[in-house]
């Protein structure tokens, strides 16, 4: 949440380093997420996948988040490149 906030706090107050304080939410938020989210699907098994649990829709949407506004990937390029350029 701290991540979040901070990144949010940078945007707002116009910091240059916004867009790495945005890249590393965002990039540690979803995989964390979606690391528990897919533990939590071992645990259920093939009833998982099933849109009777809501397991199901939460392992979608995270999924989803880790591509939309940019990959992960490019995530962390764009933190390499900021730290690096330093």
């Amino acid at each position: 949440r701290l991540m979040v906030r901070r990144a949010a706090f940078a945007l707002d107050a116009g910091d240059p380093d916004a867009t790495l304080y945005c890249a590393m939410a965002k990039r540690f938020a979803t995989d964390g997420g979606f690391d528990i989210a897919n533990q939590a699907l071992q645990l259920h098994g093939g009833y998982g996948y099933l849109r009777d649990y809501p397991l199901e829709r939460i392992v979608r949407d995270l999924r989803v988040h880790q591509i939309l506004e940019g990959t992960n990937e490019i995530m962390r390029v764009i933190i390499s490149r900021e730290i690096l350029g330093r």
